[in-house]
């Protein structure tokens, strides 16, 4: 009775080599390392890419912001010209701001993009494999694409009479 109720409790197991207990010889450890090593080599590899993402993202996170004060400048401008007293303020200065501020964010942009792609290139190269296509990179070439066509309108102020 004593023999089965060992036997059920686990303490059997112990009395039987199991395949990791097993004495290994040196190349079958050194395989195993290598394994490992490799593992923790590509997840690294992982863990850079989704690094240059996130830098990527605050990129087009502050460029964002830069075209909506592009916008919002000359617009509160052109609006506190209604109200009584300042009926003479200058139109041009707040445009020029909100067209340095869309320069600026489509500059932002573009280094975004090729700081990117650069870096995924080389990750690449070393990893040995290609990354899949990034939707941040998608949404910067979209927001660059906006930020410009908006800077061209403004600029030769497309559509006003």
């Amino acid at each position: 009775m004593t023999g089965s109720s060992t036997s059920g409790s686990g303490e059997s197991g112990n009395s039987a080599i199991r395949d990791d207990e097993r004495p290994r010889n040196t190349n079958e450890l050194a395989q195993e390392r290598n394994e490992l090593a490799q593992e923790r080599t590509d997840l690294a590899y992982e863990r850079s890419r989704l690094a240059m993402e996130r830098t990527t993202m605050g990129y087009l996170r502050t460029s964002i912001s830069l075209i909506g004060f592009g916008f919002a400048i000359p617009t509160f401008f052109q609006m506190l010209k209604e109200v009584p007293g300042f009926e003479d303020l200058s139109a041009t200065r707040p445009r020029i701001l909100g067209l340095s501020l869309l320069i600026l964010a489509i500059l932002m942009l573009v280094t975004a993009i090729v700081q990117q792609s650069m870096y995924l290139r080389r990750l690449s190269k070393e990893s040995g494999t290609p990354f899949p296509f990034s939707i941040t990179m998608l949404t910067s070439f979209v927001v660059l694409a906006i930020a410009i066509s908006s800077t061209v309108i403004i600029l030769f102020r497309v559509g006003s009479v």
